[in-house]
This record gives C-alpha cells, sequence and structure tokens, in this order.
C-alpha cells in the first residue's frame, strides 16, 4: 500500500473518531445522498419512460423489481460484511490486514454472484409466475430479465466496491461510482427503449441493456479506483490461512445480511402477490409507490451507508460514546425527516399519480397508497438504521430476527388480514402497522444488544 493512500485513510479515520458527530456524519452521508437520489430518480425515470410502452409494460417492472432486488440484497449483504469488518481495522489503524480482507471479500462476491445469477437464469419464468405474474404480463419481464442478467455480476461487484470505499470513509468516491452508473444509464434509456437516431427501438429490452452498459462502464471505474489509487486490491494471492481467517469472517456475517436484505424483497413480493389480485393497474401503481417509497426513504438509505462505518471505525478506536451518539443523532434527524416528507407527498399525491399513469384506476391507487403507507416511513427508516447497526456491532443474526419477525409474523398476517377486510387500501394499512410493530421489536433488541457491549443507551 503506498505511503499517499495510508496517509489519506489515517486523515479521514482521525476526522471520524475525532470531530463533531453531527456534522461529520451529515459531511459524509451528503455525497451518498447525492448518488441515491440520481439512483433512485433513475427508477422513477425508467417507471416513466416504460409506461408510454403500456400498462403490460409498467407491471412487469412491479414484478421484475423485487427480484431485481435480491440480487442488489446479497451484494449489499456482502458489502456490508466487507465494510463491517474493514472499518474497525482501519479504526484500529490496521491498514494491511484491512487490504487483505478486502481482496478475499471480491473473491468470495464473484464465487456468489456467479452462482445467483445462473440460478435466476434457469428459473426466470418459474420465479415470476410464482410471484403472481400474469401470462400477458411474462413478455415484458423475459424480455427485460433475459438482457439484465449479462449484467448480474458487474452489477454486484460495482455495488461491494461502493461498501468498500464507504468502510475506508471515502463517501465521495462511492457516490461518484454511484453517479457515473446512473448518467450512462439516463442517457442510453430514451435512445434505446424508443429507438431515437442511430439506436434500434428495443421497446422495455432497451431499458435493461442500458442498465447493463451503465453497470460494466462503473464496475471497471471502481476497480481502477480502488485497486490502482488506494491500492486496496493485493494482486498477490492469500496463503492459505489468511484466506480460510477472512472468509469465515465474512461469512459469519454476510449470511445473515444477505438473508436480512434478500428477505426485504420477498416481502416486497408477496405484497405484490397480494396486490396482483386486484389485477394489472393495481400491480402497476403499488409497482410505482414502491419506485416513490425508495425515492422518499432515500435520506435513511444514505445514512444507513454511512453509519455503520461510523461505528466500526469508532468502535475499532474504542470510541464507544461516540457509537451511542451517533445512534440517537441518525433517529432524531432522520424520524423529523420523515415527517416533512409524509406531509410532502400527501399535499402532491394527485399530481404524482397523474404523473406516473394516465389511466384512471390507477391514479386512484397510487393516491390511496401515498396517503396511507408513507404514515409509517419514519418508523422504517429507523429499522433500516437497526439494522445496519446490528451487521457493525457483531449481531447480524439479530438483524436477520428482525426482518424475519417482519415478515412471517407482522405483513404476511397483517396484509392477508387487511385484504379480507378492506381489500387493496386493507393492504396498505397492514404494512403501515407492520412497520410500528417491527420498530418496537427491533429498537428494543437495539438496546439490549449495545447493553450487552457494555454501550450506554
Amino acid at each position: 500500500m503506498n505511503k499517499s493512500s495510508t496517509n489519506s485513510a489515517a486523515g479521514r479515520r482521525q476526522a471520524i473518531i475525532t470531530q463533531p458527530i453531527a456534522p461529520t456524519l451529515f459531511k459524509l452521508t451528503m455525497p451518498m445522498l447525492y448518488a441515491l437520489v440520481a439512483i433512485m430518480g433513475l427508477g422513477l425515470v425508467d417507471s416513466y419512460f416504460i409506461s408510454f410502452l403500456g400498462t403490460q409494460e409498467l407491471a412487469a417492472m412491479g414484478f421484475i423489481v423485487p427480484i431485481s432486488f435480491t440480487v442488489t440484497s446479497v451484494s449489499l449483504g456482502l458489502g456490508m460484511a466487507i465494510s463491517s469488518l474493514t472499518s474497525k481495522l482501519i479504526g484500529a489503524n490496521r491498514m494491511n490486514l484491512a487490504a487483505r480482507l478486502i481482496t478475499d471479500g471480491f473473491y468470495l462476491t464473484v464465487v456468489v454472484s456467479i452462482i445467483l445469477c445462473g440460478f435466476l437464469a434457469i428459473l426466470l419464468e418459474p420465479i415470476f409466475t410464482l410471484v403472481g405474474a400474469q401470462a400477458a404480463t411474462m413478455p415484458a419481464i423475459m424480455a427485460y430479465m433475459e438482457t439484465w442478467l449479462i449484467g448480474c455480476v458487474f452489477l454486484m461487484l460495482t455495488q461491494v466496491c461502493s461498501s468498500t470505499f464507504r468502510a475506508i470513509g471515502d463517501t465521495k468516491t462511492s457516490a461518484m461510482i454511484a453517479m457515473v452508473m446512473t448518467l450512462v444509464n439516463l442517457i442510453l434509456d430514451p435512445l434505446l427503449i424508443f429507438g431515437i437516431g442511430p439506436f434500434p427501438e428495443l421497446g422495455i429490452q432497451g431499458a435493461a441493456l442500458a442498465t447493463v452498459i451503465a453497470v460494466v462502464t462503473s464496475c471497471f471505474i471502481a476497480f481502477y479506483q480502488l485497486g490502482v489509487k488506494e491500492k486496496l486490491l493485493i494482486p498477490a494471492l492469500p496463503s492459505y490461512t489468511q484466506f480460510k481467517d477472512n472468509f469465515l469472517q465474512l461469512i459469519h456475517i454476510a449470511i445473515p445480511a444477505m438473508l436480512a436484505n434478500v428477505i426485504v424483497p420477498i416481502t416486497a413480493a408477496i405484497m405484490t402477490f397480494f396486490v396482483a389480485k386486484y389485477g394489472a393497474e393495481a400491480v402497476a401503481a403499488f409497482g410505482v409507490g414502491g419506485r416513490i417509497e425508495a425515492v422518499s426513504l432515500m435520506f435513511a438509505y444514505a445514512l444507513s451507508s454511512t453509519l455503520p462505518m461510523f461505528i466500526g471505525q469508532n468502535l475499532g478506536a474504542g470510541e464507544k460514546s461516540r457509537v451511542t451518539a451517533a445512534i440517537k443523532t441518525s433517529f432524531k434527524f432522520i424520524f423529523l425527516l420523515q415527517l416533512f416528507v409524509y406531509v410532502a407527498l400527501i399535499v402532491f399525491s394527485n399530481p404524482i399519480a397523474e404523473l406516473f399513469s394516465q389511466e384512471t384506476q390507477v391514479q386512484d391507487i397510487i393516491v390511496l397508497f401515498l396517503w396511507v403507507v408513507p404514515a409509517s416511513y419514519g418508523l422504517s427508516a429507523m429499522i433500516i438504521l437497526i439494522n445496519v447497526s446490528m451487521n457493525v456491532l457483531g449481531k447480524p443474526r439479530i438483524a436477520l430476527y428482525i426482518n424475519l419477525a417482519r415478515l412471517f409474523l407482522i405483513y404476511i398476517p397483517l396484509a392477508f388480514i387487511g385484504s379480507r377486510w378492506l381489500g387493496i387500501e386493507g393492504i396498505f394499512y397492514g404494512i403501515s402497522l407492520g412497520n410500528l410493530l417491527a420498530f418496537v421489536i427491533a429498537f428494543g433488541l437495539l438496546k439490549k444488544t449495545l447493553g450487552k457491549l457494555s454501550i450506554a443507551f
């Protein structure tokens, strides 16, 4: 590792473990917010362009989002494992060990991504049939996914790279990689969907191809920055003992984190299954609602990408009081922010619905969604922060248990009961009530975990 890279990492570490907490977290989080605004906004742009192709294509995206997010969730779990362990090593100023662990983590990512993407390629149609996709929607789903899977491995590697940059406190580079991917995708989307100029008109398949090209471009940039600039990818193969130790440490966090993350799209897929009983219009509206939810929670997601690194580096440096202060500060800010977002969504619910569909039935369901579900976004945001905190606190299984309880004990029963009593409106009320009950459970487990680690809360 070169001297300049070490000094840069040491400088970032010093700020993270000594500077005022709120301003430091804000400074670290803002670049990620810019990146997430671009990425999540791109998801809305995708839905907007695809809506011109018809209701079936828009409904197809409603089915695709939970499945594609499953892949993202696996890579986020791997990235979380690398980030959690690396941040502690950097906090303890053990840079060489951090570089070895990062490299071994990338070997693991390649293997997992090949297995997962191959599995999806073989079972595409049965999977979408299982979650309730109708025959009329299936051609659009298959056209998108068969192309999207080509870039699946590169997508996972890029996301793990981004997590690694955040672990070393370099959120600016992490954000830059994400924004490059967004920019390339944004430029190519309308060209390939509608066949503008010399480009072929590929419809929904064009949206998938634009994503693949963007992901491959970002992956090469990420590897160059991490390997050449930061010198954190070691060319030499590890010894058996080194790799075994790092592998065991990584899977200890990665497997529960991956499972916890995968439960989120599984939950979305089951909710989509419930909604599908009310027709393609309901699925289309629910898919748009999911996109809006992602944008509404973007600061929570941005903070969840930096808070674990902040906790990890301070734990590594023995600064336990800063861990407690960081979590409390994050909770207070995110709850007030989501309250503001909810009010804004209510005020602009009708214009938002009209933006994404020209069909009155779809618009009505979107408006209903916006009045009911976002009321619980503050609680949902804090659950997100609790889950990522559990991983870096060395308790990834608790994050898994929270999500398991959220799915099987709360969401599914409440959605089922709600649909029986109030139809699709009942599903939306079930989601909001589910967020409340899940937060009560998650908060209690966080306090218990911090107490066992002798961290006052």
